[in-house]
């Protein structure tokens, strides 16, 4: 009899690098948003892909914020501190387009561990082979990896050769989680992600940085009713924010409440009615009450 192999795979990258679109793609399930837009992941998030034997459990966090400013950086920044403690693999994940390399700070946490290193090189699909090599070069003179591996998560090139990887380091270890579980998040986290999702997609500059999603209420979902009925609350940062996010007539909160139900009833398998309500919090990101009241900051 085969011994059942379970473990974490920590991914550690900049914002922007890909490394929830990679995670998605290993996976085939969407257990983070996904954006063109850096800084889309807030909190940590686990992803449990069960194939075949084996039980992984890839954490996936918000990108390192070198220059935090808020509270709200701090606390995400902190979450990939946590990583440190749990992982039997580090997954580093960089954009290979770009040059802009993790901090000393983050580097010297890991460099000198005894946990397996794995470099992916992400975007391969529209890097020039002497931005890879550069990447790689770069890379190498960090720190040292058991393997640097060229990927794409758009295209899905190499994405099954990287998985084959990852399993040689997933220890003998019994299920931490029931096989029928996707991720650590409840349903309600991933109907609010889906709406924040959307707001990252339809507005621009600070406005997607600068709201919060709280579920008011979602009845229906555990009981499987032919209708869920959702009231979500949209957080902003100012009160000028308001007005955008409803837009003239109402036209644009309008459109987000189209396209997130639709994104909601693809996710669930279920119709939906779904009432959003833009909220004024002044300052939320810099204001601990606020954020332990959100249930962002414990």
């Amino acid at each position: 009899m085969v011994d059942f192999k379970c473990g974490f795979v920590n991914v550690i990258g900049m914002p922007n690098a890909g490394k929830s679109s990679l995670v998605n793609s290993i996976t085939g399930v969407a257990t983070s948003i996904v954006t063109h837009k850096p800084q889309t992941t807030r909190e940590r998030v686990f992803a449990i892909h069960n194939i075949d034997g084996y039980q992984i459990i890839f954490s996936d966090s918000p990108g390192y914020i070198e220059n935090a400013y808020y509270k709200l950086h701090h606390y995400m920044n902190a979450q990939i501190e946590s990583q440190y403690e749990d992982a039997d693999l580090f997954l580093f994940v960089h954009d290979s387009t770009s040059d802009k390399y993790l901090s000393e700070a983050v580097l010297a946490k890991v460099r000198h561990s005894k946990i397996p290193k794995i470099l992916a090189l992400n975007k391969v699909d529209i890097a020039t082979e002497k931005q890879i090599q550069a990447c790689r070069s770069s890379f190498e003179m960090l720190m040292e990896f058991d393997h640097v591996i060229n990927v794409s998560a758009k295209s899905g090139q190499n994405v099954n050769e990287l998985l084959e990887l990852i399993k040689i380091f997933i220890p003998v270890h019994p299920a931490f989680y029931p096989v029928d579980y996707m991720s650590d998040k409840p349903i309600r986290f991933f109907i609010s992600e889906l709406i924040r999702e959307q707001i990252f997609i339809l507005f621009e500059d600070e406005i997607p940085y600068s709201t919060f999603v709280k579920l008011n209420s979602c009845i229906g979902v555990d009981d499987q009713l032919d209708l869920v009925k959702i009231d979500a609350y949209i957080i902003v940062n100012k009160e000028s924010q308001k007005a955008i996010i409803i837009g003239k007539n109402g036209e644009k909160i309008k459109e987000l409440g189209i396209k997130s139900r639709l994104s909601i009833e693809n996710y669930l398998g279920q119709k939906v009615f779904l009432s959003l309500t833009v909220k004024f919090e002044k300052n939320w990101r810099d204001n601990d009450a606020i954020l332990n009241k959100l249930g962002i900051k414990n």
